[in-house]
């Protein structure tokens, strides 16, 4: 995994917000304004001008906003609400504002569209800082997905999916879980009251996608769990 070098642009922990406490997207826009401001990144053309337009809507809860005018560095800022809300019908949970002084910002639109377009949109949600640095910032290899049957007499509840977790945390890649016999929604790996709430029975196919540099032993370390009873035993 190689970190794209980038010798001017901003893009830190001081242009993320990834729990603001609002539900109105101009408040959003307005604070990914202010911190691009006060990094020197745009001038008041870009403010005036980004303030007026409506950002345009990415798709699976991202937004993304910018100004044709003053754009003085290129330059990224992130708002996160705390809780997603609507707009005219659509999620909103993530809002990225960018300045495009040169190419080094039109690479990190690049790997932004190539997230959404693996439908790895969620993982820029759920992402803390340095994660979500990572995803905007580096190249990866294609997510890895295995699909294994489980085989516990009651299903995935606490017990179980209390294993499962610690076997995913001994793994750095970024993980979700999806009940293809459920909701067929993702779902974080790392979270016990996630994986519970998937509702996965006896015979349910749980599919798991991973992403990082670790995925391949993480998924074998998954199957083997699951095919053992994650600490259940299977008849």
């Amino acid at each position: 995994m190689e970190t794209r070098p980038h010798s001017q642009l901003i893009l830190d922990a001081d242009t993320l917000l990834l729990d603001a406490e609002t539900r109105d997207l101009a408040v959003l826009q307005a604070l990914n304004i202010g911190m691009l401001k006060a990094r020197g990144a745009i001038d008041d053309a870009f403010a005036h001008s980004a303030s007026g337009q409506h950002p345009n809507n990415l798709g699976q809860g991202i937004w993304l906003n910018d100004s044709l005018d003053g754009n003085l560095i290129s330059a990224v800022a992130i708002s996160r609400p705390r809780e997603p809300f609507l707009v005219n019908g659509q999620p909103v949970a993530l809002l990225m504002t960018v300045s495009v002084a040169d190419d080094e910002a039109l690479w990190i639109l690049g790997r932004l569209s190539s997230l959404l377009s693996q439908q790895q949109g969620e993982r820029l949600l759920r992402a803390c800082p340095a994660g979500l640095l990572a995803l905007l910032t580096r190249d990866e290899a294609a997510p890895q997905t295995a699909d294994f049957v489980v085989r516990n007499e009651y299903g995935i509840h606490a017990r179980p999916g209390a294993v499962l977790v610690n076997i995913i945390k001994q793994f750095k890649s970024d993980i979700t879980v999806t009940n293809l016999d459920g909701t067929g929604r993702a779902a974080s790996g790392r979270s016990l009251m996630k994986i519970v709430a998937l509702g996965a029975k006896k015979g349910h196919r749980l599919r798991f996608t991973a992403c990082g540099e670790d995925a391949s032993p993480m998924l074998k370390a998954i199957g083997d769990g699951i095919a053992s009873g994650l600490g259940e035993g299977v008849a």
